[in-house]
């Protein structure tokens, strides 16, 4: 499908070449194919080793949860962590609470911040749980491992000892053939067999 402009100003061979221009350069900053593939065939890096994890887990994030989980209460909104100037901040809030109902309702942003908290206790649950069965699996993928070059090597023995066995009856073969008899001609009988 071609079509041709008819215009005095356009210049279409110089546009489309400016085109190809900018697509080359966009295409130095990316990867090439072979740097793409290289890539994809890497291993990818452990973000955290097996040694990191701790099997203690649930009990590390119940011991302090307010290191990553907060508590979110009626009043939760109104407090102030500033020492000294936080608690007047405070009683000043306090004080302003029905004036503040008046332009806006706190008790949703209240309930939804609740509900993420408990999301987050349930989070760590999870993540504890993750965490066995990662544990579980790794152990039984090492297991499978372990048995998998055992019976490699098993295999290879056996190999080894087959093909013993085949050149042990290949050299008996040859070693137990004696030159067969052949009749001479205008002999009688048959040669005697032992």
């Amino acid at each position: 499908m071609t079509f041709e402009i008819e215009a005095k100003d356009v210049d279409v061979v110089a546009i489309m070449s400016a085109i190809r221009q900018r697509i080359a350069e966009k295409k130095k900053g990316l990867y090439t194919e072979e740097e793409i593939r290289e890539i994809a065939e890497r291993r990818l890096e452990v973000v955290q080793g097996g040694q990191d994890v701790t099997s203690a887990l649930l009990a590390d994030f119940r011991g302090e949860p307010e290191r990553w989980n907060f508590s979110f209460e009626m009043d939760t909104i109104y407090r102030s962590s500033r020492g000294a100037v936080g608690q007047v901040l405070q009683v000043v809030r306090r004080a302003l609470k029905p004036l503040q109902k008046l332009f806006w309702n706190p008790n949703p942003m209240i309930s939804a911040l609740s509900r993420q908290s408990d999301l987050n206790q349930y989070y760590v649950h999870l993540l504890h749980n993750l965490v066995l069965e990662l544990t579980r699996l790794s152990l039984d993928v090492q297991d499978l491992k372990n048995r998998n070059l055992q019976l490699q090597g098993r295999l290879e023995l056996l190999i080894r000892r087959e093909k013993t066995l085949e050149s042990m009856v290949v050299f008996r073969d040859d070693a137990g053939k004696a030159p067969s008899p052949t009749r001479e001609p205008g002999g009688e009988g048959e040669p005697s067999r032992t």
